[in-house]
């Protein structure tokens, strides 16, 4: 058993193969049942800025790859010598070293983003939705999640704004601190003001408003927001103005809308409440004079600018700290994945303890009185159970912590001679492997447990 990743990233390949690669949820299932038919797991992560494909293969290193690199270039209608010179590939530890880093963030167009957290929890939903998912890749995809929520946690990896529109809100929170009860104005409706309003939101903003020249823009944008959001029309710019206490402006306008004329009318009627205004626009939607008016705190794109290389500089200062809790969890992976080895020994083992126990209780109560009471019955039981568990404790723990040092097979043949136990052959045992991890395993159950899992993803975002 190999666990194998073949993938494409920002990094590695243009956004023209990028785009070929790419995968909607609903076509996750297709690929996926394709990818079975080489390997007993998968499990697809795909962004807009990744495609990886992790399977679990029981061919060597190259062939795995080989047959992965097949599959995608069919499926997917890509070159195979396109993708053979774009694509990575890592296998077993490696390929979980790289996966909790990409969980993490550490592999992000910006470091540290918190949406690759999302991702990578549904690419496990989905393909556990379909059972093309097995104990391995499920066990590489919680530890991920694991280790992406301690860095998170533990380190300032995703702390500081990285973004003008997340530069933006900070800035805002740190003149309102109770954003909550602030009045905050959008003006332009466009994909940065999109961005500012779903910080705004998640930082507790709860009353918007949203001024644009284009109605039906800003009443989607609205809609998207819901109750805490109302859409004004350009006109009222003002009149809006004398009531905000934030404002963002990102307007396409060639020239300013807010000018200094208008704030020296607007101010007096705000009786002397501190205005923030944010322009992120370019060409500039605010008059620079404007910042000189009394009341106001105004910043532009270049003062944001600052603040955001700031934050990925202070961001990749945490990288080194991130890679110690990768490492640490790797190493926690790795000993549950040398545990893999040993499991059906120890299982056979206690089952075969077990039906000893059995047999000597049953002969036991049988020559005892037949009066014995349920509660006495019980304590026998919970006895000779006691008594099995504390028996098979140590040589258990023993036979864990050998196979977590590369020598479980030599302990693990010695338990079975001296147990008298069925000896495993391989193909027993890819039998029984392939089994687990492959699930219901029907083209029809696969179907309804992917569609499943893509509604719940898609009820998500």
């Amino acid at each position: 058993m190999q666990i194998v990743l073949v993938g494409v990233d920002h990094t590695s390949a243009p956004i023209q193969l990028r785009e070929q690669l790419a995968c909607a949820p609903r076509q996750v299932a297709a690929l996926l049942r394709a990818v079975r038919q080489v390997a007993q797991e998968a499990v697809l992560l795909s962004t807009c800025n990744r495609f990886e494909l992790y399977a679990v293969c029981s061919e060597e290193e190259h062939s795995g790859r080989e047959a992965l690199l097949g599959v995608l270039c069919e499926q997917r209608g890509v070159e195979r010598a396109s993708l053979e010179q774009h694509c990575y590939t890592y296998t077993d530890l490696e390929a979980a070293r790289h996966l909790f880093g990409v969980a993490c963030g550490l592999h992000s167009l910006i470091p540290g983003e918190p949406q690759i957290q999302g991702q990578v929890a549904d690419a496990l939903e989905l393909a556990q939705g379909g059972s093309f998912a097995g104990p391995v890749l499920s066990a590489l995809f919680r530890a991920a999640l694991v280790t992406g929520k301690r860095a998170r946690r533990e380190t300032g990896i995703s702390r500081r704004a990285v973004s003008i529109s997340h530069a933006a809100v900070q800035l805002a929170r740190q003149l309102f601190p109770r954003l909550n009860e602030a009045s905050v104005l959008l003006v332009g409706s466009g994909q940065m003001s999109e961005l500012a309003a779903r910080n705004l939101c998640d930082n507790g903003a709860r009353r918007l408003i949203i001024v644009n020249r284009t109605a039906e823009h800003a009443r989607q944008l609205v809609e998207q927001l819901g109750e805490r959001a109302s859409f004004r029309p350009f006109s009222e710019l003002p009149e809006v103005l004398v009531e905000a206490d934030v404002v963002i402006t990102s307007t396409t306008a060639p020239h300013t809308v807010v000018t200094e004329e208008m704030m020296r009318a607007v101010l007096p009627r705000r009786q002397g409440r501190p205005l923030l205004i944010i322009d992120i626009a370019l060409p500039r939607d605010v008059d620079p004079a404007v910042g000189a008016l009394p009341e106001v705190h105004l910043y532009n794109i270049d003062d944001l600018r600052l603040v955001v290389d700031e934050g990925i500089r202070l961001r990749l200062q945490e990288v080194a700290q991130v890679e110690r809790i990768v490492a640490e969890e790797v190493e926690a992976f790795a000993r549950w994945l040398s545990s893999l080895s040993v499991t059906a020994t120890i299982v056979e083992l206690r089952e075969r303890v077990e039906s000893l126990r059995q047999q000597e209780l049953a002969r036991t109560l049988r020559q005892l009185s037949p009066s014995l009471s349920e509660r006495e019955l019980a304590a026998i039981q919970e006895l000779t159970t006691r008594l099995m568990n504390k028996v098979l404790h140590k040589p258990v723990t023993r036979l864990k912590e050998a196979a977590a040092a590369g020598r479980g097979h030599v302990y693990a043949e010695a338990l079975r001679y001296l147990f008298d136990l069925e000896v495993a052959t391989d193909e027993q045992t890819s039998d029984r492997d392939t089994r687990q991890q492959a699930g219901p395993g029907s083209d029809a159950d696969s179907d309804r447990q992917a569609a499943a899992a893509v509604s719940r993803v898609g009820d998500r975002h």
